[in-house]
């Protein structure tokens, strides 16, 4: 009977023990047997993958001979050689069409992204936040601030995050969607993007261009709150507020869901190491707040 059928698959659909209380299974979901699928498949590509890399692997020593250095450093050659020519790859139509831009260094150059991501490698090491705790997914990092119960950061940009996304099952506190925090009623907040212990950890070969872009919490299904500061309002300068060492954001320019910042003298601010943000919402006894991801430095 089809419609048994159905109602069983329905029934199935979030066979997720021993989280039988997971959240989020709404409907429209596919559900886990779906997602095992995919899972099946990803790992059967990947199994198939390293059988043939083994198998290129005593091809090589054939060739080269058995000494594990000799071969290290064959490797190390044939992977310089693929970024060289996948930095040199014609980068296609411009898209995006922002002044000043090359997208060289947004597409094949250096970055460092500040990021409140997880599971992120910086977030678990305790680099964001250059705390001392150092974790796995399953805890023991810091974790930041619940966003309702946190307190003046007193001039700091906080990392915080939004207990309802959160799981109630400790297998499937993985992936989220934490965020830096702007409040209207903290006043001017401020962070150091990269921060030291990112700089230390993320060397970078090349001097940076001074370009930074702001990506922003994404909301379900795009609809946001009406607390929520969108960051395009920078360049009507009544209630959003950003700043560059010092010098005023006047306007960014949108790259898919994030923002490059626009200063008076465009998007560039500068070849050096490090920069101070400032966020601000003016909006006394609103409430407004922004929720950043994610800063990176170009």
């Amino acid at each position: 009977d089809v419609a048994l059928d159905l109602n069983l698959c329905r029934m199935k659909k979030f066979d997720t023990k021993p989280c039988i209380d997971a959240r989020f299974q709404v409907s429209w979901h596919p559900g886990v047997k779906d997602q095992k699928l995919k899972g099946h498949l990803l790992g059967h590509f990947l199994i198939t993958a390293l059988d043939d890399a083994i198998i290129e692997l005593e091809q090589l020593k054939a060739l080269r001979g058995y000494d594990p250095g000799t071969l290290l450093k064959h490797l190390i050659q044939l992977e310089d050689k693929d970024r060289r020519s996948f930095q040199r790859k014609f980068l296609g139509k411009d898209y995006w069409n922002i002044k000043g831009m090359d997208w060289k260094v947004l597409l094949r150059g250096e970055s460092i992204c500040h990021t409140a991501l997880l599971p992120s490698k910086s977030r678990l090491q305790g680099l964001t936040t250059e705390s001392d705790l150092v974790g796995d997914e399953f805890g023991n990092f810091d974790t930041g601030f619940n966003q309702f119960l946190m307190k003046a950061p007193e001039g700091v940009l906080p990392l915080a995050y939004d207990m309802n996304d959160r799981q109630h099952c400790q297998l499937l506190e993985v992936d989220h969607k934490d965020f830096f925090l702007v409040r209207e009623q903290d006043g001017w907040v401020s962070t150091l993007v990269p921060n030291d212990r990112e700089l230390e950890v993320y060397k970078r070969s090349t001097p940076p261009e001074g370009i930074i872009m702001v990506c922003l919490k994404l909301c379900p299904l795009n609809k946001c709150p009406d607390a929520y500061v969108s960051i395009d309002e920078i360049s009507r300068n009544t209630r959003l507020f950003i700043n560059v060492d010092g010098k005023p954001v006047t306007d960014v320019r949108k790259v898919d869901n994030c923002n490059i910042l626009v200063g008076d003298h465009g998007i560039r601010w500068g070849r050096k190491d490090q920069f101070q943000l400032d966020f601000h919402i003016n909006g006394p006894g609103n409430l407004y707040v922004l929720k950043v991801s994610s800063i990176i430095v170009f």
